[in-house]
């Protein structure tokens, strides 16, 4: 059993990563991937490029070991659409069961991704809910919603402490303390 935990990872934090390793654990899967993606079509523009988001996701793997990052769609030329991904996916891991891991608000707007209903095709659907309350389905597919609490962390709350700046033009990387590995706060300021 495999795990892929897909987002814009805008920046990646201890949001993401420490719930990626616990569903892990929860799921009892043997790898999982964070897979980011290069164009989010449900998305405005992104504030890293596509390259900064993945080197800042190689520096988290280093902390979060257990964690690998899958390239597929932060390679790929044209927009993001998931369904061309699992295919992709199941194609490269035609033994396996494969788990997609997403979040609330995508699960909330799942009907408008393209060809939805296709998805228990290739995958299971796991929902990382926001509460106990908001656990139920609406689509067709096979859902799971996690056990594993969510640790409040914004990547738009990251991107307003990285865009404001101090009075003698630095970003005040005090504020980023706990949000984010040590060395990912390092490379933003080097930026």
């Amino acid at each position: 059993m495999i795990g892929f935990f897909g987002g814009s990872f805008d920046p990646v934090h201890y949001g993401h990563l420490k719930i990626a390793c616990a569903i892990k654990k929860e799921l009892k899967l043997k790898q999982l991937f964070l897979m980011p993606c290069k164009t989010p079509v449900h998305k405005n523009k992104l504030y890293f490029s596509s390259r900064q988001r993945l080197e800042m996701l190689t520096l988290a793997c280093i902390e979060f070991s257990d964690l690998q990052i899958d390239t597929r769609e932060i390679d790929r030329q044209s927009p993001s659409y998931t369904i061309e991904t699992l295919k992709h996916i199941q194609s490269d891991y035609p033994n396996e069961e494969i788990f997609l891991i997403i979040g609330q608000d995508s699960f909330d707007t799942l009907t408008t991704w393209k060809d939805y209903q296709k998805f228990s095709d290739y995958v299971s659907l796991v929902v990382l809910p926001r509460s106990s309350s908001s656990q139920q389905s609406n689509t067709n597919t096979d859902t799971y919603f996690a056990q594993t609490p969510l640790i409040d962390i914004s990547s738009t709350q990251i991107r307003s402490i990285v865009s404001s700046i101090t009075p003698t033009g630095k970003m005040n990387s005090q504020k980023l303390s706990g949000l984010l590995p040590k060395n990912i706060i390092q490379y933003i300021q080097d930026l």
